[in-house]
């Protein structure tokens, strides 16, 4: 199985706090920046683009301004972690972008921007919002009102690395299901996790596999994970089958025996990142994260970032069951893609 490949850097810590609480830090407004200011920034420090496609005489772009663009949620995600660009689709302006010279053309008796020709693929429907993340070379063309939620829902794909490891049709039904509306309904949490001292007794009794869940208060991912993935029926029948299941926050102040060794919290100095965290992440801290480890507590596999539970139980059963050791992943996954035809 392929695993995600880790960003290299320095462990960091993002003070990307829960969207109940995020909009105590969130600014007045986002700060649109011209087409030349973003690729320009861009350059320097590569972040997601997103642009604004909208029209003067289009009701629902100035109503997404009145609404979406003025959430404090929305405002903060886009202002720290996005280039946001606002094109109208109607202006007599040339634009440059990428070297190449977008000049007006004529649509009748209106001016159309030729830029917002080639971005939105010929479909000029307004208001539409295009993602564009060069490095992993997404581009996600959204036409249409975008409600505050599912605006909020792109925006953690991309701030918590969502786009490493499930499709963006998959992540956002989840997302809204978490964070949007009639969220309160659902179930809080899985039943099946153990505490740590439990997993090192339950092993004594019965060895299996382990399950090890990273996850950290501040991560929108985690929270999902917790509410849509661990209560899914079909991988909770996977996990309690296989697996010792056991949760670890990132910033836990608990002092924890796993595996033989003993770690804590590694204190303000490294952001109170617990050790466990830290020697699982490899000095690069990924949350969410799914660590499975053997009978013997070898570790397996990596899991990083949101990982949606139909791939989750597939690949419960494809470890938990050991067909690892008689079909490659590719294979597992045609074999289980055929039966659901």
């Amino acid at each position: 199985m392929q695993k995600n490949k880790p960003i290299q850097m320095k462990i960091f810590f993002i003070s990307l706090i829960l969207l109940l609480s995020a909009a105590s830090q969130a600014q007045e407004e986002v700060h649109w920046l011209t087409l030349a200011e973003a690729e320009k920034q861009c350059k320097d420090k590569p972040k997601p683009y997103l642009f604004d496609f909208y029209t003067d005489w289009c009701g629902w772009c100035k109503h997404m301004d009145k609404t979406t663009y003025t959430d404090p949620v929305v405002i903060s995600f886009i202002n720290n972690h996005f280039y946001p660009v606002r094109i109208n689709a109607e202006s007599a302006d040339t634009l440059v972008f990428k070297d190449k010279i977008y000049a007006p053309v004529k649509n009748g008796g209106k001016s159309v921007s030729s830029f917002a020709i080639e971005m939105l693929g010929g479909k000029l429907s307004y208001p539409s919002t295009v993602f564009i993340y060069e490095p992993a070379k997404i581009n996600f063309v959204v036409p249409g009102y975008l409600e505050i939620v599912k605006m909020q829902g792109f925006l953690v794909y991309f701030i918590e690395n969502a786009w490493q490891s499930t499709h963006i049709n998959d992540f956002l039904p989840d997302f809204e299901s978490v964070f949007g509306a009639g969220a309160e309904k659902r179930q809080d949490g899985a039943d099946y996790w153990i505490s740590f001292q439990e997993l090192t007794e339950k092993q004594q009794e019965h060895k299996k596999k382990t399950l090890l869940f990273l996850e950290a208060s501040w991560n929108n991912s985690s929270r999902m994970m917790e509410r849509v993935v661990f209560t899914d029926s079909l991988f909770a029948a996977e996990a309690r089958e296989h697996f010792h299941c056991v949760r670890l926050d990132a910033q836990s102040r608990d002092t924890i025996t796993f595996m033989t060794h003993v770690f804590h919290n590694a204190g303000s100095g490294n952001h109170n990142l617990h050790q466990l965290a830290i020697a699982l992440s490899d000095k690069v801290l990924k949350v969410p994260g799914i660590y499975l480890f053997d009978e013997q507590g070898k570790l397996m596999e990596s899991l990083f970032y949101y990982i949606d539970r139909n791939r989750g139980r597939l690949i419960l059963d494809y470890i938990g069951n050991d067909i690892f050791k008689e079909l490659s992943w590719e294979d597992y996954v045609k074999i289980r893609a055929r039966e659901t035809l």
